[in-house]
């Protein structure tokens, strides 16, 4: 039981500092792409998302957070490749709205900076990175091949070679010199980096496929394997490197699915007999050596999993049938090095985990999905409901059980999606939405008082290819204004009425402007008859129900066609304040909008609302496009002072249209829809002490008797200083040190050394720390009070290769301390008992046998009493 204990609390203290973000979609629908095992941890692994993230495992797979992010929401990040030394990794950057943003790039593993970026030197031609190699750890030798498209449908393939990090940067290979013959991978023999090899792909003038291969950095080329296929994955014998093995690729039938196989680096090959199941591609994806058993090889294609047991001369098959749940055109496979039997296969069908050797499989449940649109309901169990796979899902939040409706399976193609509009003031009623295609399918929308249960079908506009908003009647539950968008360009606004549920009505509204209609807002009163419109660089007023309409922008300073009113909210504690988010910032009114007053100024802001907890909590949101990253904006004095949460805060996760805000006393729930980590949210806290934004860690040591107190921060913009406070009493502190805060963005370190603590220690016991965080207007904020004494314990080297000691000091009373290291999965490495006499003492404990990776000591000094110290093992 005590184990259990100990295992309990040292989760709730590990993921408690990853508690900012949580995803919140269930496992059901979720991938991750090119898992890849780090060879150092068994129980680490690294992914990358459907977009611009790379996510790291520290349980093998069950959970996961994210490891980098790219600092452009719209660029898309791919292979993914650990480089030698285990010291950086490197991926391709594609899709970036900047094409200077694009290339491969080489980031240091500890410190997340880019080491390189390579450019293609055909940057010019929108060219991109098909392929790549890098030979050495610090990435300045490198093979990269890319292509760009020629007109609408030629494609042109250029491979360079580098062997100074990118200074001087040679051709090697031109599709058109070598009869369009385009190629699919380039790679570097592990043993020399002279020798480069060009696994060819399919061309236009009559030849296809073959190996080139170089033994003088690309200046001349034999062929081997002419006539044979296409080519493109390898693997190399990780004890023998003269050995490896070659796979044909999609070839559309210009020669058979087939493994060829060299024992001299590609002199010679031979066939090695593999009887392969037919589909369609008929390709071999990846071809994977098992890194704890060089006799195991692994390989992939569209329809079946291979094994071989006997270094690659045998292989047996698991075949799948055509677009199977489980398994669908492999595309990588993460093998633990302890275990053989323990392999994670990411397919474009689900990710599978088998812990035996490939007999059984079962899903990897992930939340990372694709999530096109999301909504909050409120009342005593709200849900959060969100869209995906053409279906959609409602999630309780307080039960966390889910339900899932009309989810399509994952191949299906052109699928129309379905949102969700809860009505937050009626409970149990969500309206469905479903576009038109703009071809057959007319658009169709529904509501239901039973969460979903059951649907009844409203009016619509047949042709609509998007819903502008839905906006009940305060003063009639079963009345709604509802507005229908056609290829964001223009919308049509209805008075929907479906109090006589068997005819409901949907009446035409004439509208004052011909574009696009963005938000309504109905305050009570009236009978329903006055609504507010924001269009364009407007906002128009009606209190006859439509008829007639006014113009209500005075101080609403915007340029007509270049300006644009993105949404309008009321103060749900006074209903004549409002505020417009705008391409030129916030701008709010007192008088139901006879004048309007720039609050924030800032760039293109899509969304802003009120807190329905605390009247002046305001909140306003950038969403991601090719100009800007998902942004927060948020104020707690009615608008006379705003405070930021960067894209860099928000890991440059990628939003183009929902969120959702639950908002509390000092802190608020922001939910985003993401194309990539599915349902995110973010916990901004610190809503009334906004400094502490800033600060991500402030902590404190004992290094050689003397306090050493360290803090990081990031996005410091608006912040003046650090004061550092010492106190004795936990009551009255004194300021220690000032350190100037850079007032820029970007992720900052500071420390201080505190050489008078063994003095006060000495005396009073406990010393203890506390940050202020002062802004330029000179407003502030305390971090959490830090306690040191000298009575105390510290672990060191951090980080640990043969040994960890502890360094116990202070002990006034002889004790038996438990000390129990685990893995960050919660795997148990040790558990012992130590004698601590009287004064000080040191506890060494081996670790060499550990494998490298992230472990905790917790040490029980006395029951309930734990200590919890993180550190690193070589």
């Amino acid at each position: 039981m005590r184990k259990i204990l100990l295992f309990n609390l040292f989760l709730l203290l590990f993921f408690s500092a990853r508690a900012q973000f949580s995803y919140e979609a269930t496992g059901d629908h979720g991938k991750l792409w090119e898992i890849t095992q780090d060879p150092s941890a068994p129980e680490r692994l690294y992914a990358v998302s459907l977009i611009n993230h790379i996510m790291v495992s520290y349980d093998r797979g069950k959970t996961w957070e994210i490891f980098y992010s790219f600092e452009n929401s719209r660029t898309r990040i791919s292979s993914f490749k650990l480089l030698p030394g285990n010291k950086s990794f490197s991926f391709v950057a594609t899709s970036s709205p900047d094409m200077s943003m694009n290339g491969l790039y080489v980031v240091d593993l500890e410190t997340k900076a880019t080491i390189r970026h390579y450019i293609t030197p055909d940057q010019y031609l929108d060219a991109w990175v098909a392929s790549y190699d890098i030979y050495d750890p610090e990435g300045k030798i490198v093979v990269l091949n890319t292509q760009y498209m020629e007109g609408f449908s030629l494609v042109i393939t250029e491979v360079y070679f580098t062997k100074d990090g990118g200074e001087n940067m040679s051709g090697i290979y031109y599709s058109r010199e070598n009869q369009s013959v385009h190629v699919n991978n380039s790679f570097f023999h592990p043993d020399d980096p002279k020798k480069i090899y060009l696994a060819r792909s399919l061309g236009s003038e009559g030849v296809n496929g073959g190996l080139l291969i170089s033994s003088d950095e690309g200046n001349t080329w034999r062929e081997e394997l002419a006539g044979k296929g296409t080519f493109s994955a390898v693997a190399f014998n990780p004890k023998d490197h003269k050995e490896f093995f070659i796979g044909s690729f999609i070839n559309f039938g210009a020669g058979p699915e087939a493994l060829f196989h060299t024992l001299d680096s590609g002199k010679t090959f031979e066939q090695v007999p593999v009887t392969f199941t037919d589909q369609t591609l008929d390709n071999i994806t990846q071809i994977v050596y098992d890194p704890g058993n060089n006799k195991n090889l692994w390989m992939t294609d569209e329809n079946e999993i291979l094994k071989s047991t006997d270094g690659g001369a045998h292989w047996t098959s698991t075949v799948f049938q055509s677009r199977s749940p489980v398994y669908y055109y492999g595309t990588s496979m993460a093998i633990n090095p302890k275990n053989s039997n323990d392999l994670l296969i990411s397919s474009d069908a689900w990710p599978q985990h088998t812990t035996d050797g490939g007999k059984t499989f079962t899903q990897l449940k992930l939340p990372f999905c694709v999530a096109s649109s999301m909504a909050l309901g409120n009342g005593s169990n709200p849900q959060l409901y969100y869209s995906v796979l053409g279906g959609y899902i409602s999630k309780n939040l307080t039960t966390g059980k889910s339900a899932a409706y009309n989810i399509q399976p994952y191949d299906v193609v052109n699928v129309r999606e379905m949102q969700v509009i809860p009505d937050t003031t009626v409970p149990g009623r969500i309206f469905l939405f479903r576009a038109s295609d703009g071809f057959s399918n007319p658009a169709e929308l529904f509501y239901s008082d039973d969460q979903g249960a059951t649907l009844k079908q409203l009016p619509s506009d047949q042709f609509a290819t998007g819903l502008g908003f839905i906006q009940r009647d305060p003063n009639n539950k079963d009345r709604y204004w509802i507005s229908y968008s056609y290829y964001s360009s223009f919308s049509t606004l209805f008075r929907v009425d479906f109090s006589d549920a068997a005819n409901p009505e949907a009446i035409p509204v004439s509208l004052p402007y011909d574009g696009l209609l963005t938000a309504a807002f109905v305050p009570h009163g009236n009978g329903g008859q006055t609504l507010y419109l924001s269009a364009g660089t407007k906002v128009y007023l009606s209190q006859d129900g439509g008829v007639t309409w006014g113009e209500k922008i005075q101080g609403l300073e915007l340029t007509e066609g270049y300006d644009m009113v993105w949404d309008l909210k009321a103060n749900p504690f006074d209903e004549k304040t409002m505020a417009v988010a705008t391409t030129q910032g916030i701008f709010q009114t007192t008088d139901g909008g006879d004048q309007w007053t720039l609050s924030l100024p800032a760039s293109d802001l899509k969304r802003v609302t009120y807190s329905n907890a605390v009247n002046g909590h305001i909140f306003a949101v950038s969403l991601s496009t090719n100009y800007t990253d998902t942004r927060l904006a948020f104020s707690t004095n009615k608008g006379a002072k705003w405070s930021n949460v960067s894209a860099d805060m928000l890991a440059y996760i990628s939003c183009s249209s929902s969120i959702e805000f639950k908002c509390y006393e000092n802190s608020a729930d922001i939910y985003f829809a993401t194309p990539d980590l599915g349902v995110v949210k973010y916990k901004l806290n610190n809503l009334l002490s906004p400094q502490l934004l800033f600060l991500t860690s402030f902590t404190g040591s004992l290094q050689r008797g003397n306090a050493f107190l360290e803090w990081r921060t990031r996005n410091e913009e608006g912040l003046s200083r650090y004061e550092l406070e010492r106190s004795t009493n936990n009551k009255d502190f004194s300021l220690i040190n000032t350190q100037q805060a850079t007032n820029s963005n970007g992720s900052f370190y500071y420390k201080y050394e505190d050489q008078e603590f063994p003095a006060l220690a000495a005396q009073f016991g406990n010393v203890y720390y506390r940050l202020k965080l002062v802004s330029e207007d000179n407003s502030f904020a305390y971090s959490d009070t830090v306690k040191l004494t000298a009575r105390d314990m510290y672990i060191y080297p951090v980080p640990a290769t043969n040994v960890i000691n502890l360094h116990v000091q202070g002990v006034t009373q002889a004790a038996k301390y438990r000390i129990l290291l685990v893995d960050v999965s919660g795997r148990q490495y040790s558990i012992q008992q130590y004698d601590v006499p009287t004064g000080q003492t040191t506890i060494t404990m081996p670790v060499t046998r550990l494998a490298s990776g992230m472990y905790i000591m917790l040490v029980e000094t006395r029951p309930g009493d734990i200590r919890k110290f993180k550190f690193i093992k070589l």
